[in-house]
C-alpha cells in the first residue's frame, strides 16, 4: 500500500479512538455503559446489529465462497426477513418491560441461577471465539493486502477496539459502529465498481457460467433441493440451519439483545432489526458481486485456482491509491465493530450474570473486564493461525463449529417462552449436556451439509433437556 493508504486507514483509527474518548465521560456509570441509558434510536440500533455481525469473516468467507463454489451461499440472504418476523413480533416485546441488562437474566426469573450462569458462561465462551475468528480473518486479509505480518495487525486491531471500548461503553461502540458501516459500505462499493471496470458484468457473469460459479441458477442444479444432509449446501440445510443459526444470534445472543435494550422503546428496536435486515441482504449481494469479480478476473489472469485470500489481495492491490487504504479501512471496521461489541457485550454478561462482588464496584469491574476480553480474543486469534487450514477454511469454520455453539442458548430460550414442562434440574444439566454435544458435533461429525451443524445441535439440546426434565419430574413424583 502507499503512504495515501496508509493515511486512509490511520485517519479511520484515529477517529474511531476520537470517537470513544468524546463519549468517555457519558459512560460514567453502569447503565451507560452497557445500555447507553436506554436512550439509542433505530437507526444506531439497525446498523450496530448489522455491523456488529458482520465482520472481516463475511468480507472474506462470504466473496470466497462464491469464488470457490458458486452462488449457494445467497439462498441465505431471505433468512434475515424471515427471522426478523418472530423477532420483532416476539423476542422484542417479551424482553422490552423487564429492562435487563444481560438477557440471562431472564432465565434466572424463568428457572433459577444455575441456569443463568450456565447460559451466560456459554455465550462468553462462545462469542470469544467468534471475536478471535473475526480478528483472525481481518490479519489474514489484510496481511495478504498490506505485506504486514497478520500478528500485528490482530494485536493493532484489538488494542484499537479495547481502547475506545474501555472509554466509551456501549454509547461509543454504538456510534463508533455507525461510522465503520459506511467506511465498510462504501470500501464494498467502490471494491465492486472498480472490479466490474474494463469488460464489465457482461464478461464477468460469463465467464463465471462456463466455471460453474452461477450455480445452483444457471445451469439449475438439481441437487440444491436435494434432501441428502450430507450435500455441503442445499435449499433445505440453508432454511433449516441458517433460520437456526440466525434465530440464536437475534434471540440468545447478548451482543445483539443488548441493542434492543439500549432502545428508547419498542419502535426504535422494531424499526432497527428491519434497517438491519436490508443493510445485511445488499451488503452480501454486493460481496457476492464481488466473488464472482473476482473468480472472472482469476480466469483472466490464470490463476483461478489460487486461495480467496491471496485473489482478493491481488484484486485491491490493482485498485487506485487511496481506494486500497478505503478497503483496508473497511476491514478493519468489519472486524473492530465485532469485538468492541463482543468485548462490551462479554463484560455485561459476566458482571451482571458471573461477578460475585456487588453493584457498587460494577462498573469499573465492567470496565477492567473489557480489557482482559479484549486481550483474551487477541491471544485465541492468534493461536488460530496455525488451525484454519485444519478446519478447512474460514466458512467451514464459522458455519461449522461457530454459528454452531450458538445452538444450546437458542434451547434454553426456547425450553423458557415456550414450554412451561421444561425445568430447571432438567434444562440446567441438558444445557451442559447440550452444550458439550454441540462441540463434539461440530467437530467430529462428517459428512454433514454445513448449516445442518447448528439445527442438528439444537435438537440435541431440546431433546436432552426435555428429557432430563421429565426423568426428574418422574423422581420427583416417586418421593
Amino acid at each position: 500500500m502507499t503512504i495515501p493508504d496508509w493515511t486512509v486507514v490511520f485517519i479511520y483509527m484515529a477517529t474511531v479512538f476520537l470517537i470513544g474518548w468524546v463519549m468517555r465521560n457519558r459512560g460514567g456509570n453502569l447503565a451507560d455503559f452497557f445500555l447507553a441509558g436506554r436512550s439509542m434510536g433505530w437507526f444506531p440500533i439497525g446498523i450496530s446489529v448489522m455491523v456488529t455481525m458482520f465482520s472481516a469473516i463475511n468480507y472474506l468467507a462470504f466473496p470466497g465462497e462464491v469464488y470457490g463454489h458458486g452462488l449457494y451461499v445467497i439462498a441465505s440472504l431471505p433468512v434475515f426477513f424471515l427471522v426478523a418476523v418472530p423477532v420483532n413480533r416476539i423476542w422484542i416485546p417479551f424482553f422490552h418491560h423487564m429492562q435487563l441488562t444481560s438477557a440471562y437474566e431472564y432465565l434466572e426469573k424463568r428457572f433459577d441461577a444455575r441456569v443463568r450462569r450456565l447460559a451466560s458462561g456459554i455465550f462468553v465462551f462462545w462469542r470469544l471465539f467468534w471475536m478471535a475468528t473475526a480478528l483472525f480473518a481481518s490479519g489474514r486479509i489484510l496481511g495478504a493486502v498490506t505485506g504486514m505480518p497478520e500478528t500485528i495487525i490482530i494485536v493493532a486491531g484489538g488494542i484499537v477496539a479495547m481502547g475506545y471500548t474501555f472509554l466509551g461503553g456501549i454509547r461509543a461502540v454504538m456510534w463508533t459502529d455507525v461510522l465503520q458501516f459506511f467506511v465498510l459500505f462504501g470500501g464494498i462499493v467502490l471494491g465492486v465498481v472498480y472490479a466490474l471496470k474494463g469488460d464489465g458484468i457482461a464478461e464477468m457473469l460469463a465467464l463465471a457460467r462456463e466455471g460453474g460459479r452461477l450455480k445452483p441458477f444457471v445451469p439449475f442444479d438439481p441437487a440444491f433441493f436435494s434432501l441428502d444432509p450430507t450435500l455441503r449446501i442445499t435449499f433445505w440445510s440453508t432454511l433449516v440451519g441458517v433460520s437456526v443459526a440466525f434465530l440464536s444470534r437475534y434471540g440468545a445472543d447478548q451482543v445483539v439483545m443488548q441493542r434492543y435494550f439500549t432502545a428508547r422503546n419498542l419502535k426504535a428496536a422494531h424499526t432497527g432489526i428491519w434497517l438491519n435486515a436490508f443493510a445485511s441482504v445488499i451488503s452480501l449481494s454486493l460481496l457476492a458481486l464481488t466473488g464472482l469479480a473476482l473468480y472472472a478476473a482469476g480466469v483472466k489472469a490464470g490463476h483461478a485456482g489460487q486461495p480467496a485470500a491471496a485473489a482478493l489481495a491481488r484484486m485491491i492491490h490493482a485498485f487506485p491509491t487511496g481506494i486500497t487504504g478505503l478497503i483496508a479501512a473497511g476491514l478493519l471496521a468489519a472486524t473492530m465493530s465485532s469485538i468492541d461489541s463482543g468485548m462490551n457485550a462479554c463484560s455485561a454478561a459476566w458482571v451482571t450474570d458471573l461477578s460475585r462482588g456487588g453493584k457498587r464496584r460494577a462498573f469499573a469491574r465492567g470496565r477492567r473486564l473489557t480489557l482482559v476480553l479484549g486481550a483474551c480474543a487477541i491471544s485465541i486469534a492468534l493461536l488460530l493461525i496455525p488451525l484454519s487450514a485444519a478446519a478447512g477454511g474460514l466458512f467451514v469454520m464459522v458455519n461449522q463449529v461457530v454459528n454452531a455453539i450458538g445452538s444450546p442458548l437458542l434451547a434454553l430460550f426456547l425450553l423458557g417462552m415456550f414450554t412451561r414442562r421444561a425445568n430447571s434440574w432438567g434444562v440446567y444439566y441438558g444445557g451442559i449436556i447440550g452444550f458439550a454435544s454441540s462441540i463434539l458435533i461440530s467437530l467430529c461429525l462428517k459428512p454433514l451439509a454445513l448449516h445442518y451443524y447448528a439445527a442438528l445441535n439444537l435438537v440435541v439440546a431440546l431433546a436432552v433437556s426435555c428429557i432430563a426434565s421429565g426423568y426428574h419430574r418422574l423422581r420427583s413424583g416417586r418421593h
